[in-house]
């Protein structure tokens, strides 16, 4: 077959493929055309509106009522939670839930104690220390 042949078959087969849409692309143009002005009115609502001030809804309905807490913690009266309270002080009175920092770790009080953390049952060791890499140690 002639290459000339060819290419006329395949502009012909291509065409009645695209003829459908761009027929379809001339309705919506056309269509366009006839709500453009609605369009634009829309529009100049919409900018209308985003300029003007909001305005509070109304007031939703009240949530359900919270737990109560003790000494501002979360949880059942008399539960305590934990409690940071930084670097352990010798002789300092602790109480359950406090949490102190002795040695690089992080020590749990399970009881109340004037003890020093590792050193008394009381305490609970929630963190061990770990290896200090910083420069010049190994």
């Amino acid at each position: 077959m002639r290459p000339e042949v060819l290419a006329e078959q395949l502009a012909g087969r291509l065409r009645g493929l695209f003829d459908p849409l761009v027929l379809r692309v001339a309705a919506l143009e056309t269509a366009g055309g006839q709500w453009a002005g609605e369009l634009v009115a829309v529009r100049e609502r919409l900018a209308e509106l985003d300029a003007r001030a909001p305005v509070p809804g109304p007031a939703g309905p009240p949530g359900p009522p919270g737990r109560d807490g003790v000494d501002g913690k979360d949880g059942a009266p008399g539960i305590p939670g934990l409690r940071y309270l930084g670097v352990h002080v010798a002789g300092k009175a602790y109480d359950v839930g406090d949490v102190v920092t002795h040695g690089g770790s992080a020590w749990y009080c399970g009881s109340p104690t004037t003890d020093t953390p590792g050193q008394a049952p009381t305490w609970q060791l929630m963190v061990k220390r770990g290896r200090d890499l910083r420069e010049g140690k190994p």
